[in-house]
Protein backbone atom coordinates (compact mmCIF):
# COMPACT_ATOMS: atom_id res chain seq x y z
CA UNK A 1 0.00 0.00 0.00
CA UNK A 2 1.58 3.43 -1.03
CA UNK A 3 1.21 6.27 1.42
CA UNK A 4 -1.55 8.76 1.36
CA UNK A 5 -0.10 12.16 1.29
CA UNK A 6 -2.55 15.00 2.34
CA UNK A 7 -1.22 18.56 1.78
CA UNK A 8 -3.02 20.61 4.49
CA UNK A 9 -2.64 20.90 7.68
CA UNK A 10 -4.71 18.78 9.79
CA UNK A 11 -5.90 18.81 13.68
CA UNK A 12 -6.89 16.39 16.32
CA UNK A 13 -10.67 17.39 16.19
CA UNK A 14 -11.71 14.55 18.25
CA UNK A 15 -11.30 10.93 19.85
CA UNK A 16 -13.91 9.04 21.42
CA UNK A 17 -12.93 6.28 23.16
CA UNK A 18 -16.31 4.83 23.57
CA UNK A 19 -16.94 4.84 19.60
CA UNK A 20 -12.89 3.88 19.23
CA UNK A 21 -12.85 6.92 16.76
CA UNK A 22 -10.51 9.95 15.66
CA UNK A 23 -11.08 12.59 13.76
CA UNK A 24 -8.48 14.94 11.97
CA UNK A 25 -9.86 18.11 10.60
CA UNK A 26 -8.38 20.84 7.73
CA UNK A 27 -10.77 23.37 7.61
CA UNK A 28 -10.63 24.73 4.15
CA UNK A 29 -8.64 27.98 3.51
CA UNK A 30 -9.15 30.78 1.11
CA UNK A 31 -8.01 28.64 -2.06
CA UNK A 32 -9.72 25.80 -1.23
CA UNK A 33 -13.40 24.34 -1.87
CA UNK A 34 -14.19 21.59 0.58
CA UNK A 35 -12.69 21.04 4.33
CA UNK A 36 -11.24 17.74 4.93
CA UNK A 37 -12.11 14.99 7.67
CA UNK A 38 -9.87 11.88 8.67
CA UNK A 39 -11.67 9.52 10.37
CA UNK A 40 -10.10 6.63 12.37
CA UNK A 41 -12.68 3.42 13.20
CA UNK A 42 -12.10 1.17 15.36
CA UNK A 43 -9.10 2.91 17.03
CA UNK A 44 -6.83 0.50 19.39
CA UNK A 45 -4.08 2.52 19.67
CA UNK A 46 -2.73 6.50 19.47
CA UNK A 47 0.28 8.77 19.29
CA UNK A 48 -0.76 11.81 18.28
CA UNK A 49 0.78 15.38 17.92
CA UNK A 50 -1.65 18.42 17.87
CA UNK A 51 -1.24 18.91 14.18
CA UNK A 52 0.31 17.47 11.03
CA UNK A 53 1.81 19.36 7.70
CA UNK A 54 1.04 17.69 5.52
CA UNK A 55 -0.89 14.31 6.92
CA UNK A 56 1.06 11.34 5.75
CA UNK A 57 -0.49 8.20 6.25
CA UNK A 58 2.06 5.69 5.50
CA UNK A 59 1.71 1.72 6.42
CA UNK A 60 4.35 0.51 9.25
CA UNK A 61 6.21 -1.98 8.34
CA UNK A 62 8.60 -4.52 10.16
CA UNK A 63 10.21 -3.13 13.31
CA UNK A 64 7.99 -0.24 13.51
CA UNK A 65 4.71 -2.49 13.10
CA UNK A 66 5.98 -4.64 15.84
CA UNK A 67 6.22 -2.02 17.97
CA UNK A 68 2.72 -0.55 17.13
CA UNK A 69 1.31 -4.02 17.67
CA UNK A 70 3.38 -4.44 21.23
CA UNK A 71 2.29 -0.52 22.01
CA UNK A 72 -1.35 -1.77 22.01
CA UNK A 73 -0.98 -5.04 23.69
CA UNK A 74 -3.68 -6.68 20.85
CA UNK A 75 -3.42 -10.11 20.92
CA UNK A 76 -1.61 -12.10 17.91
CA UNK A 77 -4.41 -14.08 16.59
CA UNK A 78 -6.30 -10.03 15.63
CA UNK A 79 -3.81 -8.08 14.28
CA UNK A 80 -4.17 -9.52 11.16
CA UNK A 81 -7.25 -7.45 11.51
CA UNK A 82 -5.79 -3.61 11.81
CA UNK A 83 -3.89 -1.30 9.86
CA UNK A 84 -0.48 0.37 11.64
CA UNK A 85 -0.66 3.37 10.13
CA UNK A 86 2.47 6.27 10.54
CA UNK A 87 1.26 9.84 10.49
CA UNK A 88 4.75 11.64 9.14
CA UNK A 89 7.72 9.87 7.16
CA UNK A 90 8.65 8.91 11.20
CA UNK A 91 6.74 7.05 13.41
CA UNK A 92 8.09 8.31 16.52
CA UNK A 93 5.76 11.58 15.40
CA UNK A 94 2.48 10.01 15.19
CA UNK A 95 0.96 6.29 14.73
CA UNK A 96 -2.72 4.98 14.41
CA UNK A 97 -3.62 1.03 14.75
CA UNK A 98 -7.40 0.97 13.62
CA UNK A 99 -9.48 -1.30 11.63
CA UNK A 100 -10.50 1.65 8.74
CA UNK A 101 -9.77 4.88 8.01
CA UNK A 102 -11.83 7.12 5.34
CA UNK A 103 -11.20 11.06 4.21
CA UNK A 104 -14.00 12.75 3.21
CA UNK A 105 -14.33 15.96 1.45
CA UNK A 106 -17.04 18.57 2.87
CA UNK A 107 -18.19 21.75 0.53
CA UNK A 108 -17.37 24.57 2.19
CA UNK A 109 -20.97 26.11 1.72
CA UNK A 110 -22.05 22.72 4.39
CA UNK A 111 -22.20 24.74 8.08
CA UNK A 112 -21.99 20.84 9.11
CA UNK A 113 -18.58 20.66 7.97
CA UNK A 114 -16.29 20.96 11.43
CA UNK A 115 -19.03 19.35 13.57
CA UNK A 116 -19.80 15.84 12.67
CA UNK A 117 -17.20 13.43 11.31
CA UNK A 118 -19.32 12.12 8.47
CA UNK A 119 -21.72 15.45 7.74
CA UNK A 120 -24.30 15.18 5.62
CA UNK A 121 -23.18 15.59 1.73
CA UNK A 122 -19.78 14.57 2.47
CA UNK A 123 -17.32 12.99 -0.54
CA UNK A 124 -15.23 9.82 0.24
CA UNK A 125 -12.25 10.80 -1.12
CA UNK A 126 -10.11 7.99 0.15
CA UNK A 127 -10.74 4.61 1.87
CA UNK A 128 -8.33 2.12 3.43
CA UNK A 129 -8.95 -0.74 5.37
CA UNK A 130 -7.13 -3.98 7.29
CA UNK A 131 -7.35 -6.13 4.37
CA UNK A 132 -5.64 -3.47 2.06
CA UNK A 133 -2.24 -4.07 3.95
CA UNK A 134 0.18 -6.53 3.30
CA UNK A 135 0.94 -8.51 6.29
Amino acid sequence: MDPSVLDRRFRVWRYGVGHSQLLLHSHAGAADAEHLNVLFEDVRAVKLRSSYQPLILRPADGPARDDILDFAGLPERHQHRFLSLTLSTRPEIGFVLCARVTVLAVSKTNGQAPLRAWPDGARVVHTLHYRDQVS
